[in-house]
């Protein structure tokens, strides 16, 4: 019996200590992003607003010494598009093209389509 109670406990205590561990470090810096695409897509703040939290979002990256996750400079792209800015448009989404050589197909249509690059 002292041993099953010793045994519980030990495994009690390691349990307590894995979930203190901080988690694995992510390839890309997340941040908020998530909430602010669910913000985009529910209208909740203006495009004014969401273009600062991005900047804001790029600055935390930066501070943090990680990479913008994959999305987020198209994400932003498309809000500079919205407002009109489509020199930062096309600027956001060529960096997207630099950061993930795989988006290139899909930026190349956003730079066509939506910044009226050739």
């Amino acid at each position: 019996m002292k041993h099953i109670l010793t045994t519980a406990v030990i495994a009690l205590l390691l349990a307590a200590c894995a979930q203190n561990k901080p988690a694995k470090n992510s390839l890309y810096y997340w941040g908020d992003f998530n909430k602010q695409q669910y913000q985009t897509l529910n209208n909740a703040l203006t495009p004014q607003e969401q273009i600062a939290n991005m900047e804001k979002y790029f600055l935390d990256a930066q501070s943090n010494y990680a990479k913008a996750a994959p999305g987020t400079h198209a994400h932003l792209g498309m809000l500079y598009a919205k407002v009109g800015n489509l020199a930062g448009a096309k600027t956001q989404f060529e960096m997207e093209k630099q950061a993930f050589p795989e988006s290139a197909t899909y930026m190349n249509f956003l730079l066509k389509n939506v910044v009226g690059e050739k």
